[in-house]
């Protein structure tokens, strides 16, 4: 059965890209130092063939933000969210 595999592209406090891709239920990878959205994009689009190969589709984790996120403004934004224990 083929796994649902997720990315999300980060805009880094460097001024770099770095991609994200999460296999369901627990591999998660990094791919960072991307100049520009365009590398990182296209970095997407290759492994959009390759899993397309493997019968996994790939999907944007976040589809309501489908620009990248800034990595800073995620960071912050999960350190302050309360927790259920809250």
């Amino acid at each position: 059965m083929a796994r649902r595999v997720t990315y999300q592209i980060f805009d880094m406090p460097d001024g770099r890209f770095s991609v994200t891709v999460t296999i369901d239920p627990n591999k998660t990878m990094v791919r960072a130092g991307f100049a520009t959205q365009a590398e990182a994009d296209a970095w997407v689009d290759g492994l959009r063939d390759i899993m397309a190969a493997l019968g996994a589709p790939v999907a944007l984790a976040f589809p309501d933000y489908p620009g990248s996120l800034p990595l800073n403004e995620v960071l912050t934004f999960i350190r302050t969210a309360p927790t259920q224990a809250d």
